[in-house]
């Protein structure tokens, strides 16, 4: 098929580009795991950046104004705001998105990039209407009820925060196309531009008043978010250009076939994300009962999990899926499953050993990475709790971020949601058990979340067996045994260690509360991180080699050879 130009001078041009894209497209179905491990470095590399950037911020935002009051209803207000992001952004639409794109290319090149325009359009026109009405409403709402003084700032602080969520919704859209086109650098390392822009606001105002300083944070996370998006656009552009044969809104069809058929899918993709980000909001709700400075410490808490999760786990999730899609679209079984196989065991064996750090050595990580300024030995104490009970969740965490695109790529968008929705019940029951009859303030919903999350990867391992067979072979079972042994061994010996030698273990410091334990000056807090990692790490090398885990070891980059 040749597309015909209406102008003399664009004869040419068309079949060109037709050229270009049929050669784009053969290289882009050319998937094996050295082309996932490829696309997964490059996302890893970008969103690599964009933590560091993140870390600082948190720093930053740590030591202006600790875990006070004021700062825990901006987090507040930001998930709260937020809530519709991993529903019309990341998430369920980027999920549903990305195997029509990938059907419709089968067939169709220019047409499956006329639809990521014309749903990028509509979406624009919906989000904007979206916003328009939450914060008339949210303002309505200011005059009509009678709030508390602390649900009044919240409710402000999500009027100045609502208008990011176009820019914030957009990127989504636009990292799906580039996930789609092994464009991951540019989708990693955009959120960087956002960190940099609170950073660059918590710095100006550290010296003010936490309630004074958050109106212009809040600010700050609107420009972030806006340059964010913006980073993305040209290289955008420079994918549609010579699809659409430089005409980006000739023929445009909001509420097109292509557009229709994205309803149901987008529908119980929708339910299952929202369900997840109800618990998100639930667990704002709860921690801020428990504790009016719970949703800070959760905060800080969450972040450092996020850290290994976001290196690894989601960079693995966002190259992982539209090879599985290709594959069921060839109905290549076999590749799929060795595909979902490979995904499951390098998460296993980069989160598992992080979880067992985050046991061990939690308490000195949020001491050095957090401890000055504002955040003093109360704030560090009830943070590592948090991240502690996290922690429990981390590996089921990165499951299920390989899991869900497994049913995304079979089109099947109802177990996902229904594995949430289960997910978010046990999370409501869990949260008002802890909360209201335990207490266990914070900590409370850090436990609820991690329960839950094992609960949801337990029903969709169990239904994607049963779709799709064994996933795990016999050989990936035995590794798994064996990197669950190694992490374990290494974390005890490294305990050991470090309660009779070097400065009290985190476990210990959390049993006792005692500020005195925990080192002040950053080469001593430098310290008492450093010499445990590099126990537990030499640890997990030598125990990799004796019991030969090839898992393990080709994170240090050796693979052995079975002769």
């Amino acid at each position: 098929m040749v597309y015909q130009s209406s102008s003399t001078e664009g004869e040419t041009a068309p079949i060109e580009n037709k050229a270009i894209t049929d050669a784009h497209h053969l290289a882009l179905l050319k998937d094996s795991i050295t082309s996932i491990k490829q696309s997964a470095t490059r996302f890893l590399s970008g969103t690599a950046l964009s933590r560091v950037t993140g870390m600082l911020r948190d720093m930053v935002l740590a030591f202006s104004f600790g875990t006070n009051e004021a700062i825990a209803a901006l987090f507040v207000a930001f998930r709260l705001s937020h809530v519709c992001r991993r529903l019309f952004g990341e998430g369920a639409l980027q999920s549903a998105f990305i195997p029509l794109f990938e059907e419709l290319r089968k067939d169709t090149p220019e047409r499956a990039f006329r639809f990521f325009r014309d749903l990028s359009v509509l979406l624009t026109f919906f989000l904007i209407g979206l916003i328009i009405c939450s914060m008339a409403g949210l303002g309505i709402s200011l005059h009509v009820v009678n709030w508390s003084e602390g649900n009044r700032e919240i409710i402000k602080l999500m009027i100045i925060l609502m208008p990011s969520l176009l820019p914030i919704c957009l990127f989504g859209v636009n990292s799906a196309l580039l996930q789609c086109q092994k464009h991951y650098f540019t989708a990693g390392i955009a959120p960087a531009f956002f960190n940099i822009s609170i950073t660059i606001g918590a710095l100006f105002l550290c010296n003010s008043k936490p309630i004074e300083a958050m109106p212009y944070i809040a600010t700050s996370i609107v420009i972030g978010c806006v340059f964010q998006w913006f980073v993305t656009i040209p290289s955008i552009l420079r994918h549609l250009r010579p699809m659409l044969q430089g005409k980006l809104f000739d023929t445009l069809k909001l509420f097109s076939d292509d557009i229709k058929r994205l309803g149901g899918p987008l529908a119980l993709g929708l339910l299952g994300v929202g369900a997840s980000q109800i618990n998100n909001a639930v667990d704002a709700l709860f921690s801020r009962y428990a504790d009016l400075e719970g949703p800070a410490q959760l905060w800080y808490g969450l972040r450092l999990l996020q850290l290994p999760l976001a290196l690894f786990g989601i960079a693995i999730s966002g190259a992982i899926l539209p090879p599985l899609s290709r594959a069921i679209q060839a109905g290549n079984k076999q590749e799929y499953l060795h595909f979902l196989e490979f995904a499951l065991r390098r998460v296993t064996a980069f989160l598992l050993p992080c979880t067992v750090v985050l046991y061990v050595m939690g308490t000195h990580i949020i001491n050095l990475v957090y401890g000055r300024g504002d955040f003093q030995a109360h704030s560090i104490f009830t943070t590592s709790g948090c991240l502690h009970g996290y922690a429990l969740g981390l590996l089921p965490m990165g499951f299920i971020i390989v899991l869900a695109p497994a049913f995304y790529a079979h089109k099947d968008y109802r177990t996902p949601a229904i594995g949430a929705i289960i997910s978010l019940v046990t999370n409501l029951i869990l949260n008002a058990f802890m909360v209201f009859v335990l207490e266990w303030k914070a900590l409370s919903v850090a436990l609820a979340t991690s329960i839950s999350s094992w609960v949801n990867v337990l029903f969709l391992y169990k239904y994607i067996k049963k779709q799709s067979g064994h996933i795990i072979s016999e050989e990936g079972a035995q590794e798994f045994l064996k990197v669950v042994g190694i992490s374990v061994v290494a974390g005890v010996i490294t305990w050991c260690i470090e309660a009779q030698f070097l400065i009290p273990a985190s476990l210990f410091t959390i049993f006792t509360n005692t500020a005195e334990l925990l080192p002040v000056t950053t080469f001593d807090q430098f310290t008492a991180l450093a010499i445990p990692t590099g126990i537990f790490i030499g640890l997990v090398f030598l125990f990799s080699w004796l019991v030969k885990s090839q898992d393990l070891l080709g994170l240090f980059r050796i693979k052995l050879i079975n002769k």
